[in-house]
């Protein structure tokens, strides 16, 4: 698998598709897919070029805003278009972000090829406020490895705060002091329902409390109906696209 996946980077890298692995693999556990970032752009391109060098393609559907599901050979690719928050990616971010390839490490781990400070928030926000527990994440335990005795220098870096307050803009403070608890709690939380508090946090901070109910039922009502199950063909995205760019 680490062979596929090195070759599919490359793949990416060669044909100058822009995109940021959200977080590390550890290729000796199982893993379901590859969260990337692809611009609106960079993902058209690249479904100009897969047909040609990937023998099994084909799309489905996210459960989410603004994603989508990429499989090439048995390796799913679950991209978003821009940073994007809570469980079905209700807070979007058109912000710039550093976008960068990857590297592996110790033949083991395959990492994004960008500043730890960036990893760090990005990787944080995500198990803070996509999950109902940070345990749930399938990066945990890796997460907890790298950050327990390095968390301290993250929380303070600028760019770290400056996510902080794009997320929870005059409530970021709040929101600090609850990742701190965490951290000190040796990366557990206090009590079950800390994650809701700072996800509840986000939602209000960014006025969502409507979209963040409609997106629940929505995308519930597409799960049920099966549309979100239902293959997808290069041209229909593409069609789809020409109104999105």
């Amino acid at each position: 698998m680490i062979i596929r996946v090195n070759q599919l980077f490359s793949f990416l890298d060669n044909h100058g598709i822009k995109y940021l692995l959200l977080r590390p693999i550890d290729f000796e556990k199982d893993f379901e897919d590859v969260d990337l970032i692809i611009p609106y752009r960079d993902f058209n391109k690249l479904l100009d070029l897969v047909s040609d060098n990937f023998q099994n393609v084909f799309l489905k559907y996210s459960n989410a805003n603004g994603s989508i599901q990429l499989f090439l050979d048995n390796i799913l690719l679950d991209i978003k278009f821009d940073i994007c928050f809570l469980p079905r990616k209700s807070l979007i971010f058109k912000h710039d972000i550093p976008y960068g390839k990857v590297v592996i490490i110790d033949g083991r781990y395959l990492y994004p090829d960008v500043t730890e400070e960036i990893l760090f928030t990005f990787w944080t926000y995500h198990i803070f406020l996509d999950k109902k527990n940070p345990l749930e994440s399938s990066t945990y335990q890796m997460y907890k490895n790298l950050y327990f005795s390095s968390w301290e220098k993250f929380v303070i870096s600028d760019f770290f705060l400056k996510w902080t307050e794009f997320i929870f803009h005059k409530n970021n403070s709040i929101a600090i002091n609850y990742i701190n608890l965490f951290f000190k709690n040796d990366m557990m939380l206090l009590n079950k329902n800390d994650n809701k508090k700072i996800q509840n946090l986000a939602i209000i901070s960014n006025r969502l409390i409507f979209k963040f109910y409609f997106d629940k039922y929505y995308f519930k009502l597409l799960r049920i109906s099966g549309s979100l199950k239902r293959r997808r063909s290069i041209l229909e995205i593409k069609k789809k696209l020409v109104y999105e760019i």
